[in-house]
């Protein structure tokens, strides 16, 4: 898929529907797959510009500017909305074996952009998060990756779009993640992504469980810790069909679970599999209302939240005398749009994390 605003719109048509999504779904996922295959070649052999080639063109017109006055965060345009988001997962899919799965951690989702030995993450909505110079230098040519960064300044890379000026847009889910794996380690990206020890920055691939391994699954769903690193806690699994391009935006063929749903959803040994610290987190009102119904409460609030957030900074950009639109529409990142409800204080916490994030860019 291009970056094109009519290609993008062919998608969203297909899987935008507000009622009765649960009972749709499958069927949305079917008729999107059947676009895609009929799309690719036409995608393929068209004149319109694909993810590398707009990145590219970004490149060259910053090039040809004075960066003496550039500021420490930025917004891109290029980057915005280009990350690709998951439904809940509504009911289990029938195909279940042409699907993968990839535990979570609580983060924030960005877009790791690496070119000329530097690194830059962008949130969701396009602005600079931080950069920071890494050991890869020339050789390593344009790269994205779909990443969770956590508060340790680990970034846990989940997907592929460019690998070393090769769009991977729009291949397929199981060939990104191959690649992702495969090439990352080949060319040793992992050990060189930060050319400071001092600052920490990481990069760690986040495994993939295949559904025709159920012995792969079962291992996963049982283990806890989930990740080696133990300030790392899990959000959530994410599930990909192994056909789906890298759509930006929502897309049914990407779904995802908080953990307690697990037996709800999947249902069978799935359910008696998952580790039972992670069922003893279920909150009260979920077994009180029921799965749907909890899921669109725990929507509600999180508009409702993310509102008065919105409120908040127009507030304090009029204040400021602040008229640049990307400062005055921005939200601080959230995962997904479907990570737990915060609490101010913890709300106080990220933010503080976000600027010492910021005082870091430029550093290297």
């Amino acid at each position: 898929m291009t970056d094109s605003d009519d290609s993008t719109s062919r998608f969203s048509d297909l899987y935008k529907n507000n009622s009765r999504k649960e009972h749709h779904q499958s069927e949305r996922r079917r008729t999107l797959l059947e676009e895609q295959k009929r799309l690719r070649q036409n995608e393929i052999d068209s004149s319109r510009c694909g993810l590398l080639e707009l990145i590219e063109k970004e490149s060259t017109d910053t090039d040809s500017k004075s960066n003496r006055h550039r500021p420490r965060v930025w917004f891109s345009e290029l980057y915005r909305n280009k990350i690709q988001l998951s439904e809940w997962m509504y009911e289990r899919p029938d195909d279940l074996e042409s699907w993968y799965m990839l535990p979570c951690p609580v983060g924030t989702r960005c877009l790791l952009v690496i070119r000329r030995g530097l690194a830059v993450a962008y949130d969701k909505s396009g602005r600079s998060m931080t950069r920071f110079a890494t050991a890869l230098g020339n050789k390593q040519r344009v790269t994205v990756l779909d990443c969770f960064l956590t508060k340790d300044r680990i970034f846990y890379a989940i997907d592929l779009l460019v690998y070393n000026e090769m769009d991977l847009v729009q291949c397929e889910c199981q060939f990104r993640f191959l690649w992702l794996r495969s090439k990352l380690d080949e060319d040793e990206v992992p050990n060189k992504i930060c050319k400071s020890k001092e600052l920490g920055w990481r990069l760690e691939i986040l495994p993939v469980y295949d559904f025709c391994k159920p012995n792969e699954i079962a291992d996963c769903l049982s283990r806890f810790p989930m990740f080696s690193e133990k300030t790392t806690r899990l959000d959530g699994l994410l599930f990909y069909h192994k056909e789906s391009n890298y759509i930006y935006g929502r897309t049914p063929l990407v779904t995802w679970l908080f953990p307690f749903m697990i037996p709800d959803l999947l249902a069978g040994s799935w359910g008696e599999t998952m580790n039972h610290r992670y069922l003893h987190q279920i909150p009260a009102d979920y077994t009180k209302l029921g799965y749907r119904a909890w899921v669109d409460e725990f929507d509600a609030k999180l508009a409702r939240k993310r509102s008065r957030r919105i409120n908040s900074q127009n507030k304090t950009d009029q204040m400021d005398g602040d008229t640049d639109e990307y400062s005055r529409t921005g939200d601080m990142p959230t995962w997904e749009e479907m990570d737990t409800i915060v609490t101010d204080d913890d709300f106080d916490w990220h933010q503080k994390e976000m600027d010492e994030m910021r005082r870091l860019e430029m550093e290297g």
